[in-house]
């Protein structure tokens, strides 16, 4: 077993470990990539555009020395005439066209003289704009960029000038500068990859951890705990596991004790039922009607004290169920109230205990069901009058806070002791002065109210008398005397 969780564990690892280095070589993976191509058309732009720059200031200065020198002639008289030093000396391709887009000189001395060029930077030229050109030469397939500038003379178009360039020199230094970012990129890469396996280990192990820990408790080992580091998302997951397995212990030690509490508060009655079962079929026995009697009414007494502890596991089984339905109607709170201080004050009267009702409503409606409203005042009502010795005092009194009627069953009898209080309506709980038969009474009576939205508030101080307080929300058709 303890091997396949081990193995289990392991593949956890990686597959988790697998996931993270996949999702951080995937963000900088994209992100180098993004930055390859955005330096590489920097790159290319800058030195396009310088390449550009060149051949445009060549230009400017082919149109000065135009302006300059030759426009007293006509240009095919410039060409015929060989009056074309100034551009003997500029290092790219010159061709002089006419209007027309004929080619009439190339410094190269290509095929393309006498020709008509269709190409889109001439025919912007012989509107009269500076337009560029890309291509690839015929004959060598190396990329080349052509710029066509109109010639002028005395505010009239004579011609288009247009130079051609090889990208070669351009294209070698991007390919060089971009050797260097691919490198950068590349050593980026090998460092996220290293820096991602040291990412996920860090990471994964406070989670395989949580996962270990979890399988533990699972289990049943409630002693284990996680480790918290730090104040993040983990750490709080860690403290809420550690929190939970603490409620769960605490819950259990509960359980078990009520369980011990409720076997042997069951034992006592089944012993003296049994006992008087044996004793009363002894002959003897049965010729004593005294005797008989007395045996007989402690079996029903001691039946009825069964019955009402089983009833009592019922009740809270079936409220602690989801499909557990309320019958509730609209009810008068005030009079439901009456009907159990009615009921009840006979036993208080016999116990020597003052028990008084106070309320300066005439009736406060709410939406509950009675059946089990008057279930919780009885239970509450009753841990009053066991609390309460000769002499004491219980009061009930009905209130409204808010949105909400108050119901509070106030006694000055023994009181709760302070590290009891928080505990009296847990489940399973029975506190050290407790006379409840399995220390369910207010554990129903807090979960009927909870049914109906509301709360049960226990207020209390050790030998002075203990208040518990009921609220629940009211409807709105209330009246006041």
């Amino acid at each position: 077993m303890e091997v396949e969780r081990k193995n289990k564990l392991l593949k956890a690892n990686n597959s988790y470990r697998q996931t993270i280095i996949r999702i951080i070589m995937l963000f900088v993976v994209t992100v180098v990539i993004g930055f390859e191509i955005f330096a590489y058309n920097s790159i290319r732009n800058y030195y396009e555009s310088a390449l550009i720059g060149s051949m445009q200031n060549q230009a400017r200065i082919s149109q000065l020395q135009f302006n300059t020198y030759m426009n007293r002639y006509d240009l095919s008289e410039i060409i015929i005439g060989d009056k074309n030093a100034f551009y003997r000396n500029n290092e790219t391709q010159v061709q002089i066209l006419d209007n027309s887009g004929v080619v009439l000189f190339d410094s190269q001395a290509s095929n393309q003289v006498g020709t008509k060029l269709g190409k889109s930077d001439v025919n912007e030229a012989r509107e009269g704009k500076q337009s560029t050109y890309k291509s690839r030469n015929e004959l060598t397939n190396e990329e080349i960029i052509s710029l066509s500038y109109p010639l002028n003379s005395n505010d009239n178009q004579a011609g288009i000038l247009r130079l051609t360039s090889s990208m070669t020199k351009v294209n070698y230094k991007i390919r060089k500068d971009m050797y260097f970012y691919i490198i950068f990129g590349t050593i980026v890469s090998i460092l996220a990859f290293f820096v991602s396996l040291i990412a996920s280990r860090r990471v994964i192990a406070p989670i395989l951890d949580l996962i270990n820990v979890s399988e533990k408790l699972a289990a049943g080992d409630f002693k284990q705990k996680a480790e918290v580091k730090g104040k993040d998302e983990l750490s709080e997951l860690a403290s809420t596991i550690n929190f939970m397995s603490d409620s769960i212990v605490k819950r259990e030690d509960m359980k078990n004790e009520f369980i011990s509490s409720v076997s042997h508060e069951l034992r006592t009655p089944l012993t003296s039922i049994k006992g008087w079962a044996i004793t009363l079929q002894s002959k003897d026995i049965q010729q004593n009607a005294d005797m008989l009697n007395q045996g007989l009414s402690i079996i029903e007494s001691e039946g009825d004290r069964l019955s009402m502890m089983v009833e009592d596991l019922l009740d809270f089984s079936r409220l602690q169920s989801s499909n557990f339905k309320y019958d509730k109607d609209k009810i008068d709170i005030i009079e439901l109230v009456k009907q159990v201080h009615t009921q009840l004050a006979p036993r208080a009267i016999n116990e020597g205990i003052e028990f008084t009702f106070t309320s300066i409503y005439k009736s406060i409606m709410v939406y509950a069901d009675k059946n089990r409203m008057k279930e919780v005042f009885i239970n509450i009502i009753d841990n009053a009058i066991k609390f309460t010795s000769e002499g004491g005092k219980i009061d009930i009194l009905i209130d409204q806070i808010d949105d909400n009627v108050s119901v509070t069953v106030k006694d000055n009898g023994e009181g709760i002791k302070e590290d009891e209080i928080a505990f009296v309506s847990s489940k399973f709980y029975k506190g050290s002065s407790s006379k409840s038969q399995t220390g369910l009474g207010l554990s129903i009576c807090e979960e009927i109210i909870k049914g109906h939205y509301g709360k049960l508030i226990i207020k209390s101080k050790y030998g002075s008398g203990t208040s518990v307080i009921v609220e629940i929300p009211r409807l709105d058709d209330d009246k006041k005397d």
